[in-house]
């Protein structure tokens, strides 16, 4: 039997759009693929919007671009939280984060054994299983990536280091060698990196080389919430905190930091698509492109000052932005044509999905829907996509308020809903945005449209409620 190999590819970005291809199914195909090999792709921190081929105004992503123009790309795909550690096992378990339940690295969160992922399905089916990361939320110690035959966490030239943010161009090198040595077997291998994750690449200034400031940009800028600029000499400046200031606020950034920061950010994405796209060019140098599926996507994205927010700071109100939420999810097969297709889509979807292309039942519980269905007609599986973690500080000196954030969203509006769980009762607030004429999310328009309010807040509510208490 042919044999096919599947990679799927995991990036945060935002924003624009490419041209649009006419999707059909090759002739006399089916989406089937049997015994494919499967290579999943992530790389961390990396925004739909800051991506070349949507538009975006830098040509930080050539090579993912190629992908993406020989794959069916859902425009709409979109994360669940927005950090790396909930987000990774919502993707190998199609799970929510409260479902799952490892939303917090430091009060020894777990993920339960008895919870079936992607590599345990895949291995149960006879495939070799391997992973290929930057550590740490990726570290076996949260209960997932010790689920594959081999794993190796890729940090700077170093192996097995845990705690520290590894590149792409560590763990994909590492990660076709393991393909070189194991392609006579069908297989299933993860390659991460958090290359786009703060503190952003120092080695250059390959999109803003002028800068003149002196911001010390080699720790990661933060803020907890929404932040108005000061004004100083008739100009903006937004306080943030950082690793050394320990919630004091203490450095101000002028338009020109902000400007500097958004170049380190987007140099990061360009030096890791650079590793990416040598990865994909060696797999076609191995005889394995003809029988390879490609799918390609991110954990989450990131805030890079608008409305005064900086990073995520957690899963806060404001964090839950399409910035960080709207995420890109390829999938390159060589029965189909490529194409862009409008429906919404989650994170939760990759696991069926996968599954359901390689012939394989699915374990029972998983709460995402396989895309098979819409490759097969254009048929759309969500009216609503969700979002939602919480966030228990221990020590934090940011924010020291337990709190709980969600969200829902179509294609025409999006409710944000921030509770603050230490307070008796609870209290909450919410943003509701109109994305039919503001995509930026920048009018909090919930006091105008009491009606499409009075409609999403009980969804959000009931899938809340559903998904955390297991009703």
């Amino acid at each position: 039997m042919k044999k096919f190999v599947l990679i799927l590819t995991t990036i945060t970005l935002f924003g624009g759009v490419f041209f649009v291809l006419r999707f059909a199914e090759k002739p006399g195909d089916t989406f089937s693929c049997p015994n494919c090999n499967v290579v999943l792709i992530t790389l961390t921190n990396l925004r739909y919007d800051h991506m070349s081929g949507n538009g975006y105004m830098r040509p930080t992503t050539p090579a993912l671009d190629d992908l993406a123009k020989e794959s069916v790309v859902f425009d709409n795909a979109f994360a669940h939280s927005s950090w790396t550690l909930p987000e990774g096992i919502s993707i190998f378990t199609s799970l929510y984060p409260y479902q799952h339940g490892v939303m917090n690295r430091y009060d020894g969160s777990v993920l339960s054994q008895d919870t079936p992922t992607l590599i345990d399905v895949l291995s149960e089916n006879g495939y070799l299983t391997a992973g290929f990361t930057g550590g740490f939320d990726y570290s076996e110690a949260f209960g997932l990536t010790n689920g594959f035959g081999e794993y190796r966490e890729c940090i700077e030239g170093k192996e097995e280091e845990v705690w520290r943010y590894g590149k792409i161009s560590c763990s994909a090198p590492k990660a076709l060698e393991w393909i070189q040595n194991h392609r006579g077997r069908k297989f299933f291998i993860h390659v991460q990196g958090y290359d786009p994750h703060c503190p952003f690449s120092q080695e250059g200034s390959r999109y803003d080389p002028d800068y003149a400031g002196t911001v010390d940009f080699s720790n990661c800028l933060w803020t907890f919430g929404k932040t108005e600029p000061e004004i100083k000499d008739g100009k903006p400046y937004y306080a943030v905190d950082s690793s050394t200031t320990e919630g004091k606020m203490s450095i101000l950034l002028s338009e020109e930091d902000v400007a500097h920061l958004v170049a380190l950010y987007d140099e990061s994405i360009t030096k890791s698509d650079e590793a990416i796209g040598l990865f994909l060019s060696e797999i076609e140098k191995l005889g394995l492109n003809d029988n390879t599926i490609v799918i390609f996507t991110s954990e989450h994205g990131d805030m890079l000052g608008k409305n005064g927010r900086f990073m995520r700071g957690g899963p806060l109100r404001g964090t839950f932005y399409d910035d960080v939420l709207h995420v890109p999810f390829f999938i390159k097969h060589p029965k189909l044509n490529p194409a862009r297709l409008e429906g919404l889509v989650e994170h939760v979807d990759i696991m069926p999905t996968v599954l359901d292309l390689l012939g394989i039942k699915p374990p029972p519980g998983l709460e995402g829907k396989s895309v098979v269905p819409v490759l097969a007609g254009g048929k759309e599986i969500r009216e609503y996509v969700f979002a939602g973690s919480e966030f228990h500080p221990q020590d934090n000196p940011y924010f020291d308020e337990s709190s709980r954030t969600e969200a829902i969203r179509s294609k025409d509006f999006k409710l944000i809903k921030e509770s603050i769980l230490s307070t008796t009762p609870p209290s909450f607030e919410v943003e509701l945005y109109d994305l039919r004429k503001d995509l930026e999310e920048l009018h909090n328009v919930a006091e105008d449209n009491r009606d499409i309010l009075e409609q999403l807040l009980p969804k959000l509510n009931e899938w809340s409620e559903k998904i955390r208490e297991g009703k």
